[in-house]
C-alpha cells in the first residue's frame, strides 16, 4: 500500500493555541480523552456543543473507538473552523500555530480519515485505505476563499484526518506560525527541553495559505483579520495609560470641547465637528445587518438610549458618558478612504481600529476629562459590541470578565449595546431582552464576588 501519485507531497493541519506547545513537547499531541485521562492542560479553542456531539460519535473502522479517542488534522488550510472562532473574538489569531504532518503518514495503522467533517448528526464516511483520498472533494479542500458554501460544501471542505491517541513529535514536520512570536517561543520550548529546533515556517507553507487577515486593506494586509482578546484587552489598557500620560505631559492645545456637556451640545449642532465623526459621516455599508449608513445608524443608537431602561437607571453624569460614546461607538469603521469604492463592508475589527481615534480625541479636543471618564469612554466605545456577542454570537463570558469592571460598568455596557442593538434589529432586540435578566444577574453575581474578595 502507498499513497497515489498525485497526492504525494501534501500536508494534513492541526491548529492550536501557543500556550499548548510545551504539553505537545512533552507529552506528544493527544487526543481529548487521552489529555483526561493523564491530566494535562491545554488552551481549548473547540466548540463546546461540536465537542459533545464528537465525544459521543463511534469510529466504525479500526482502532475503533470514539471521535474523542483520536487527535484531529484537516487536509484544508484555509479553515472555516478558525475563521468561525476568530469572527467570535475567542481567540488571538497570532497566537494560533499549524501543525503539519506528511500525507505519507496516513500509511500507519493508527491513521484514519473521513470525507467530511466529524461535526454533524450525519456522519461522514471513515476511510484507512489511501486509495479511498479520491472520495474527497479536493476542489473544496484546497480552495483558498473564504466563502463557506452550502452546508455539505462547509463539511466536505473539512474532511478529517485522525490518529489514534497520541501524535510523537518526531512526527510533525513542520510549525506553520503568524509572526515571529511565536517562532520565539517554538524555539525556546524546545531549547528548554534540550530538544533540536524543529522547522518553522511562515506562510506560505507548501504553497498554502492559513490566516485571515486584512488582504483588502493595502497598507494592512499582513494584519490579523479580528483583534482577539488578550490583543484588546492590552491594547485597552495601553490607550488608557498614554491618555492619561499625554494629558499629563503635553501643552493643552486648541480643543474643539471645553468638556463632555460642551461635546455634547456641539456634536448634536454639528456632527462632522471632530474629523472621526467626518469620516464616517453618510459613509455607506454593503453589510446584511446594517441598512443604514454609519453616521444615521451612530444617530439613531443616540436616540434610543432614551428609549432605554437600562440607561434610564444610570446617573445623569454617566448618561453623559454612554451618549458621548454612542456618537463615538463606530468611528473605527472610518475613514471612507480604508474601503474600496468608498462602501464600508462587515468589519467586526471596527472597535480595534477606533483606539488610535480614541487616542486623539480624547488628548487633543477635550481641556476637562477627568481619569474616570477617560476609562469609561475607553470601556464603551471598544467593548460596545461585547454583550450582544455574549449572548448572540457565542463571544467568551470570560473577556468580560477580566476586564475586571464594577457593577456600574456593567450597567452602562449593556446600555449601550441594547441601544446599537435596536438600531440594527428590532427583533435581535427582543431576544437580546429576553436573555438579558439571567445574564446580568450572573455576571453582577460575579462582579460582587470579586468585590468581596478585594476586600
Amino acid at each position: 500500500m502507498d499513497i497515489p501519485q498525485k497526492y504525494k507531497g501534501r500536508y494534513f493541519y492541526h491548529f492550536t493555541h501557543i500556550d499548548n506547545i510545551e504539553s505537545i513537547v512533552k507529552y506528544g499531541l493527544l487526543s481529548t480523552n487521552e489529555k483526561e485521562r493523564i491530566s494535562v492542560e491545554h488552551v481549548d479553542l473547540a466548540n463546546e456543543e461540536i465537542q459533545l456531539r464528537r465525544s459521543q460519535m463511534d469510529v466504525p473502522c479500526d482502532p475503533y473507538g470514539k471521535i474523542h479517542d483520536y487527535v484531529p488534522f484537516y487536509f484544508a488550510t484555509v479553515n472555516p473552523m478558525l475563521l468561525g472562532i476568530l469572527n467570535r473574538k475567542n481567540i488571538d489569531q497570532p497566537l494560533v500555530v499549524f501543525i503539519a504532518i506528511s500525507i505519507e503518514k496516513l500509511l500507519n495503522s493508527n491513521v484514519i480519515f473521513t470525507d467530511a467533517s466529524a461535526n454533524t448528526l450525519v456522519h461522514p464516511n471513515f476511510y484507512s485505505d489511501p486509495e479511498d483520498l479520491d472520495n474527497l472533494k479536493w476542489d473544496l479542500i484546497d480552495s483558498n476563499k473564504w466563502y463557506r458554501g452550502t452546508y455539505n460544501e462547509l463539511h466536505s471542505r473539512m474532511a478529517e484526518v485522525l490518529i489514534y491517541k497520541k501524535v510523537p513529535i518526531e512526527w510533525i514536520d513542520s510549525y506553520v506560525v503568524f509572526n515571529n512570536i511565536c517562532k520565539k517561543e517554538i524555539k525556546k520550548v524546545y531549547e528548554d527541553y534540550g530538544l533540536q529546533t524543529p522547522n518553522i515556517s511562515y506562510e506560505p507553507f507548501n504553497n498554502r495559505y492559513f490566516y485571515f487577515t486584512k488582504f483588502f486593506m493595502k497598507a494592512r494586509k499582513r494584519e490579523t483579520l479580528v483583534t482577539g482578546p488578550i490583543f484588546l484587552r492590552n491594547d485597552f489598557k495601553e490607550v488608557i495609560k498614554k491618555i492619561n500620560e499625554k494629558r499629563k505631559s503635553e501643552e493643552s492645545k486648541q480643543s474643539a470641547f471645553q468638556d463632555i456637556n460642551d461635546a455634547l451640545l456641539k456634536i448634536k449642532e454639528d456632527f462632522c465637528i471632530l474629523k472621526e465623526l467626518e469620516d464616517i459621516f453618510e459613509l455607506k455599508t454593503d453589510n446584511k445587518v446594517h441598512s443604514d449608513n454609519v453616521s444615521d445608524h451612530t444617530l439613531q443608537v443616540v436616540i434610543n438610549l432614551e428609549d432605554n431602561k437600562y440607561y434610564r437607571s444610570l446617573s445623569e453624569s454617566d448618561k453623559k458618558l454612554v451618549k458621548l460614546s454612542a456618537y463615538l461607538h463606530d468611528i473605527g469603521k472610518g475613514p471612507k478612504s480604508k474601503w474600496k469604492d468608498g462602501i464600508q463592508t462587515a468589519y467586526p475589527d471596527h472597535p480595534a481600529d477606533s483606539i488610535p481615534m480614541l487616542e486623539r480625541i480624547l488628548v487633543e479636543e477635550f481641556k476637562i476629562m477627568s481619569k474616570y471618564e477617560i476609562r469609561k469612554i475607553c470601556l464603551l466605545v471598544i467593548y460596545h459590541d461585547i454583550i450582544g456577542d455574549i449572548l448572540a454570537n457565542g463571544r467568551s463570558e470570560k473577556e468580560l470578565l477580566r476586564l475586571k469592571i464594577d457593577e456600574n460598568e456593567f450597567n452602562m455596557l449593556v446600555a449601550i449595546s441594547i441601544a446599537d442593538i435596536s438600531a440594527i434589529n428590532p427583533l435581535w432586540t427582543h431576544n437580546i431582552e429576553v436573555m438579558l435578566p439571567s445574564f446580568i444577574k450572573k455576571i453582577s453575581k460575579v462582579i460582587l464576588n470579586d468585590k468581596i474578595r478585594i476586600r
